[in-house]
Order: C-alpha cells, then structure tokens, then sequence
C-alpha cells in the first residue's frame, strides 16, 4: 500500500466531532479503509463494539464464514493468540491483517507480535483502552507495562495518537509499510480534536517521518520579550497531551516556569530521526518529565 492510496482514505475521512475518542476516531477510518483497500482483513478478538471495529450484528452478511471467502471481516473470539497467529499466517499471503483487542492483553499474543517483528510481518495491531484511566474494570485492564514491552520489540513501531491529526498519520504509516507490523494504541477516553500543526502537507508529513513535534511551548522564538527561556520539556503520548498542556500553562502563570510541550507520537519513529532534529526537539540541558 502506497502513499497515493492512503492519501485517498486519508482525504474521504471528514472530522466532525469536538471531543471523541481515538478508538472511535479509528473505527471510522477503519470503515473507510475496508471499503477502499480490498487487500485488508480486519478481525477483532471478541471485542469489535469496544474496539469500535465495524462488525455489528446488522453487518453479518459481509463476516468471512466456511462457506464464504468473499469479504474482509474475520470474527476470532475470545482468543488472542489465535488471532494474532493467523494474521501472521494472512500477511505472508500479500493481505494486510488488522487485528484488535485491549492493549492490556497483549500478554496473551506477545509470542505473535514478537514473530511479526523477526519475520517482518506487515501486520497492524489496533490496541484500545491504553490508559490507567479505564474506570470500572480496574486493575487488570490497566496496560501498566505494556508500552513499554512492545516499544522493546525491534522492528515494531508503536503509535499512541493523541488526537484525530495523530490517529490519521498512524494508520497512514502504518499500512504504508512494507516489513514491519505496527501497534496502534487507542484511548477509551474522549480526546480534543486537533487537525492539523500547519497549513501545508510539507508540515504533515514531516511529523510522519519524524515522529514527535512540539504541541506546545509558553516561550517564544525571541525569549528575551518574555523575560525567561525554556527551563522544562514534558514529553506526552496519547490522552495524557492534553493534561501537560494544561499543566504547562499553570507552571508559566503561576510560577513563571517556561515549560515546552513535546508530543510523541512514536519513539521508534524519533529514534531514527538526525541528532540535529533531536537536539532541537529535546535539548540535552534542559530538564525533562515523561508523563
């Protein structure tokens, strides 16, 4: 898949919606791309309402059964494992799997992510409810450590979007690639719209290269009209982007504390941009917080 085809998904998908979350924003892309690229099979283990997968009970009539290979929706159950193996078993066969579940429960398919990765599958992993703030369920679909276990995985890239602009340059890379499978994670919480960091499409595909940019900053380009210069960078991914926002305006108002904001889309992404680019985005003096 091209970027001339994910560009077309990408133009079809209209934001309408102040405040939605990821996951929801994922679902309707999800549709879009079902209808636009025939070579993708999506399936979701047991949870297509909560992963915002498009396979209602109105649509049982587009679901790959025994006797019917004609569509591009597979129901898995209640077995991740499975699951994730036999997206592996999909892509080998020049199909591009996208699978779901929450992201607590990749402990369940790691041994699969993990063999996407060594054997270069093209696989995408859509990976929902990644936050500590999940309400009811509590503690055990709470994803404490995993993205820390699959930013550990070489050649797996990890996305945790933060809003609609970040979602839609994940599914972008993503099925843009060609080795590598991808885990796309997704908040059950509402997120602010924000759809674009400039004007022109040279700004938006940087951030696709480059995977981080600055969301926010309380110092200005000339810091002396200002009186201070940057003294602290909080690094954000996901649903936590607004919340350091927030608190970096309470830091420069109430306690005169120039604070930069860092969105971190991918830190696989990061890692490969120049040391010149780093530098910029993330100077070594300057003190950093990762929330």
């Amino acid at each position: 898949i091209d970027s001339t085809e994910t560009n077309g998904f990408i133009q079809k998908y209209e934001n309408n919606q102040i405040n939605i979350s990821t996951r929801k924003l994922s679902g309707e892309l999800l549709k879009i791309i079902s209808k636009e690229m025939p070579n993708v099979i999506i399936g979701s283990a047991d949870l297509s309402e909560s992963n915002c997968f498009n396979s209602s009970k109105k649509s049982q009539n587009k679901v790959i059964t025994a006797d019917d290979f004609s569509s591009n929706y597979i129901h898995y159950g209640i077995r991740e494992h499975a699951m994730c193996g036999i997206a592996n078993g999909l892509s080998t066969f020049d199909l591009v799997p996208v699978v779901g579940t929450f992201l607590v429960f990749i402990s369940y398919c790691l041994g699969a992510i993990r063999l996407s990765a060594l054997s270069g599958h093209k696989v995408i992993y859509v990976l929902t409810h990644d936050s500590i703030g999940l309400g009811e369920d509590g503690p055990t679909h709470q994803p404490i450590e995993s993205l820390t276990i699959l930013r550990s995985i070489p050649n797996l890239l990890v996305f945790r979007p933060a809003n609609h602009m970040e979602t839609l340059i994940s599914y972008k890379i993503a099925l843009e690639q060609k080795n590598t499978p991808s885990c796309i994670c997704l908040s059950r919480q509402n997120v602010l719209s924000y759809d674009s960091i400039g004007d022109s499409n040279e700004e938006f595909n940087k951030l696709c290269s480059n995977g981080a940019y600055i969301y926010y900053s309380s110092v200005l380009d000339n810091s002396e009209s200002i009186g201070f210069s940057l003294s602290l960078i909080l690094i954000s991914t996901g649903s936590e982007l607004e919340l350091c926002k927030k608190v970096a305006k309470k830091l420069q108002d109430e306690n005169k504390i120039s604070c930069r904001v860092v969105s971190m889309l991918s830190t696989e992404l990061y890692d490969r941009t120049t040391e010149e680019f780093k530098s910029f985005l993330l100077p070594k003096e300057i003190k950093k917080i990762s929330v």
